[in-house]
């Protein structure tokens, strides 16, 4: 027997986030990974290695591990003790399956350089928009966006960080 039309679409919805969900992680995962061997260039870079022997141990040319390091170079660094080095790369790291959901809240909800509003950049003078600061929690929005976190998810974080004020 053919299931009835409305179970039929339940299944194509289920299969459809399914599918969305898998995406976003492998998103995730792919970014974390280039960053990671742009990492390992830089360290290899700064330990003495040519930009050439790094280049054909990653099979790039020597132009493009340049960049690499210099993208390494211009990473914000690590936050001692915390999870990630901004909120972004923590909500990554959760969608990437590289952390549980409770690591992924307390860490968002106790990010120690959320900057305060008096500290964010001056409105840009041809688009009159504000940039968010470096760490802001803007990044946790901006993860809910880019589907690295639920709306429960970024839910407990507000709850969570309304409990500490």
């Amino acid at each position: 027997m053919n299931p009835a039309p409305q179970q039929a679409l339940e299944t194509v919805g289920r299969a459809r986030d399914t599918e969305l969900a898998v995406r976003i992680a492998n998103k995730a995962r792919a970014a974390l990974a280039h960053e990671r061997t742009a990492l390992a260039a830089l360290a290899a870079a700064d330990a003495g290695a040519s930009h050439r022997a790094i280049g054909a141990k990653l099979g790039i040319s020597h132009v493009a591990v340049g960049a690499l390091v210099a993208k390494a170079r211009a990473l914000p660094p690590l936050v001692e003790g915390r999870a990630g080095r901004s909120p972004l790369h923590i909500a990554m790291r959760h969608a990437a399956g590289e952390i549980d959901r409770d690591t992924l809240v307390e860490a968002l909800a106790t990010w120690p350089p959320f900057a305060p509003p008096d500290t964010l950049p001056v409105g840009l003078p041809d688009h009159g928009a504000a940039l968010p600061a470096p760490g802001a929690f803007d990044e946790v929005h901006d993860a809910l966006v880019h589907g690295y976190l639920d709306e429960d998810v970024y839910d407990a974080i507000l709850r969570r960080r309304a409990e500490q004020q």
